[in-house]
């Protein structure tokens, strides 16, 4: 029964006002699909960082 240790992908969002949005990848989800699930416009971003994360 036991396994391995399932990974959650995470995109941190820093927007150009300075706040900060994560947002869950979802597999086979396109980058815009992923914004617009996030409340996010692609003019809004300042920088954006993948994170790994353990169940």
């Amino acid at each position: 029964m036991g396994g391995g240790t399932f990974m959650y992908n995470f995109r941190i969002y820093t927007l150009r006002d300075g706040s900060k949005r994560v947002v869950k990848l979802k597999e086979g989800e396109s980058f815009k699909e992923e914004l617009q699930r996030g409340g996010i416009q692609e003019t809004q971003i300042f920088q954006m960082q993948l994170v790994a994360q353990p169940e």
